[in-house]
């Protein structure tokens, strides 16, 4: 299991990025950190969810540049087979 501090290295704790930009936040709750599944956005002091518009309702410890995804996995109902 990944220590609270060793997921801290790995996202910035100071300051805020710039407004409207969307990147990766580690949220904190009564059970532990994670990393919220969908990209947010710091705008006027609040935390919002970037694809839904929606505030994040959690405790946000940092936040980091998006991760860019690997997009050379596809699955099996998008490969092609040879006739």
């Amino acid at each position: 299991m990944v220590t609270r501090t060793a997921r801290l290295k790995d996202f910035k704790t100071d300051g805020y990025p710039g407004s409207g930009l969307q990147v990766q936040v580690l949220a904190e709750d009564h059970v532990g950190t994670y990393i919220l599944p969908f990209p947010c956005q710091h705008v006027d002091g609040e935390w919002w969810n970037g694809v839904t518009g929606e505030a994040v309702q959690a405790r946000i410890l940092g936040w980091r540049e998006l991760q860019a995804r690997r997009q050379d996995r596809t699955s099996p109902a998008q490969q092609q087979t040879k006739p």
